[in-house]
């Protein structure tokens, strides 16, 4: 499964693309519409890009995850080499382990939520000057091809940017 980016200025030709691509078999689902005019991707009646599209929580606390519980190894492990650790069980030394990653996990989600998403970070002026970002999931190589096709040759408005797996989209 691969994700497909386009840009075009503005929310105007943002129901047109959607239904256009509806029409030759794309699922609304597969479909999110980011732009800083919310207004008027409501107004076009498509399918908006969550806080998840737009936000980097996963990306974020799966580092503090990753982060916390390094950290809660490092200090259960200091713990357990001075006298206030010398008679600690797994299960305190699991906890321990378990808090710190939890609270990673938390601090990141809270840094993420404050930034773009990292997939998307480079479209961030374009969005800033009015511009609108399509995020399309594509499943298989041949729903991939006649999406392309399409937005080639109808929606030549739409500039192409980029592509990536869609199982790498949280990482």
């Amino acid at each position: 499964m691969k994700r497909l980016y386009y840009l075009f200025h503005g929310t105007d030709c943002a129901r047109a693309i959607s239904n256009d691509l509806q029409d030759a078999g794309i699922n609304e689902g597969q479909l999110h519409f980011l732009s800083h005019d919310q207004a008027g991707l409501q107004s076009a009646h498509v399918h908006q890009a969550d806080i998840f599209d737009e936000r980097d929580i996963p990306h974020s606390g799966i580092w503090g995850a990753i982060t916390g519980l390094g950290v809660g190894i490092l200090f259960a492990t200091y713990l357990i080499a001075t006298e206030l650790g010398s008679h600690m069980s797994v299960g305190i030394f699991l906890f321990v382990c378990a808090l710190f990653t939890f609270f990673g996990t938390w601090a990141g989600g809270f840094i993420g939520i404050s930034s773009d998403n990292h997939h998307i970070a480079r479209f961030h002026n374009a969005l800033e000057e009015g511009d609108t970002l399509l995020m399309v999931d594509a499943y298989d190589e041949r729903e991939e091809s006649r999406l392309r096709e399409l937005m080639h040759t109808r929606h030549m408005e739409a500039s192409y940017e980029g592509e990536e797996d869609n199982f790498k989209v949280f990482l």
